[in-house]
């Protein structure tokens, strides 16, 4: 066929893809640009650490116009996608990583030495004997650990397998290119896209080996258990008319509460999303069953968080986002909004703002991912401290329905190293660099919760 680009089929003579040439191009093109820019941030190195903050944005720039053009990439091209998705990676792993993972690995040798690092700082004495490579690139070096006790045991069964940065780093990557596998199983490959070349993904993840993947993995998968046997299928009401937790409703969605209660364990911020569940049970299976719900949620967080506290005496109310003091140079909205104007608010005022809103949305959504995506829109809105990788916590829930918010602020959200040209290290953001930051996700979240509204979210039907 003239407009053909190539064929190839399978045993039973079905067509695997088929695409025309525009089509082909515009994929080999975006995934070429996307290579390169990964290419050119590793070659830049970690801005603020030594590396050429310059180059590193002009590497950011090509894979940000590569991830922008997937956009109109077809549905034809999975295990391409994948592939594309795994050498960006790859490229991205060399680059030595970040300071905060070098800090978790050397507390799981504080951990595997019976030192406890919620008590004892880096700079203590008795700790001594374990400064090496690690301990000196601690920043922070008087303060102790402010860590989740799940994702301290985490780093000390890697520190006792012997595990380095280079290969966490590895493993992490593992496993985001399995949410990277199960969103395209989900969505189809043309969503995957939006994580899959994610420069804001591959960066944070591959890059600084960041430890958002660990919590991400087990959101996803009990956001997607609800969708499928929940939302789908006409919202809570299914678990009382499916025998309840005894039923196969009941039962998935018992495993998506535990799913999410992991992830709970070691981010928080993550709590509304199973109180919503567990109210959404409560008022339309009954008291008994929304209870068992919340119960089964939380068994992670008790499990462990009474680890943190009764066999390393960390103070879990420290451990509080709101706990954090604002800080002039932190990446937040309001918070600076409000210090620019010369208000002084306590973070604790904005916590509370945060928890009246999501139960203000809690009540008036009624799918788990349009409720999920406007409470982290809003709590990143409102939060003390906001860093750049935690953009990636809308990942999820905004994959699936293309959240133009989460779409755009992965490309600004690199405007918080502009900052670092000319400077050794992380610099505070203008005024200018902080709105051009923030305001393609705000512009983005206001679309979705306007044009939303009449919609049902998550009803989505892979095609591939």
């Amino acid at each position: 066929m003239r407009n053909s680009f190539s064929y190839i089929e399978n045993s039973s003579g079905s067509v695997f893809y088929r695409a025309s040439k525009r089509e082909a191009a515009l994929f080999g093109l975006s995934a070429l640009l996307f290579l390169w820019g990964c290419f050119g941030m590793n070659q830049a190195g970690l801005p603020g650490e030594n590396g050429d903050a310059a180059a590193f944005l002009i590497g950011v720039l090509f894979a940000s116009c590569g991830f922008f053009l997937s956009w109109h990439v077809g549905n034809r091209w999975m295990w391409l996608m994948i592939g594309v998705a795994i050498v960006g990676r790859m490229l991205l792993l060399p680059m030595p990583a970040s300071e905060d993972l070098s800090r978790r690995l050397w507390e799981g040798d504080v951990l595997n030495t019976n030192m406890n690092p919620y008590e004892l700082s880096p700079n203590s004495e008795e700790l001594r004997l374990l400064r090496d490579r690690r301990w000196e690139r601690i920043e922070n070096k008087d303060q102790v650990s402010r860590q989740a006790p799940l994702v301290m045991a985490v780093f000390r069964i890697f520190n006792s397998i012997g595990f380095n940065e280079w290969s966490i780093k590895a493993v992490f990557v593992v496993i985001d290119i399995w949410i990277c596998i199960i969103l395209a199983f989900r969505y189809g490959s043309k969503k995957a896209l939006l994580y899959g070349w994610n420069p804001m993904a591959a960066y944070f993840i591959a890059g600084e080996g960041r430890v958002e993947c660990l919590f991400l993995l087990p959101v996803l998968g009990g956001f997607l258990i609800w969708e499928a046997w929940v939302d789908k299928k006409g919202g809570a009401v299914v678990v009382a008319n499916n025998g309840g937790l005894g039923g196969g409703s009941g039962q998935m969605v018992s495993f998506a509460a535990l799913l999410i209660g992991f992830s709970l364990a070691m981010n928080i911020i993550f709590l509304p999303i199973l109180v919503w569940m567990f109210w959404h049970v409560l008022s339309k299976s009954g008291v008994r069953t929304g209870l068992a719900i919340l119960v089964i949620g939380l068994v992670p967080v008790f499990c462990f968080s009474g680890w943190g506290t009764y066999s390393l005496g960390a103070d879990m109310r420290s451990l509080l986002p709101f706990s954090l003091p604002l800080d002039e140079s932190a990446l937040s909205l309001l918070p600076n909004v409000f210090d620019f104007l010369g208000l002084q608010v306590k973070s604790e005022l904005f916590f509370f703002a945060i928890v009246v809103i999501a139960f203000a949305l809690m009540i008036r959504n009624e799918t788990l991912g349009r409720f999920s995506n406007l409470y982290l829109g809003v709590y990143f809105v409102f939060a003390a401290v906001v860093e750049p990788w935690q953009f990636l916590w809308l990942a999820p829930f905004a994959v699936g329905i293309g959240q133009l918010g989460f779409r755009l602020v992965s490309i600004s959200v690199f405007v918080y190293y502009f900052a670092s040209i000319g400077s050794d290290v992380p610099a505070t953001l203008t005024i200018w660099q902080s709105w051009a930051l923030w305001t393609p996700l705000l512009l983005g979240l206001a679309w979705y919760a306007v044009k939303g509204r009449s919609k049902t979210d998550g009803l989505y039907v892979r095609s591939y």
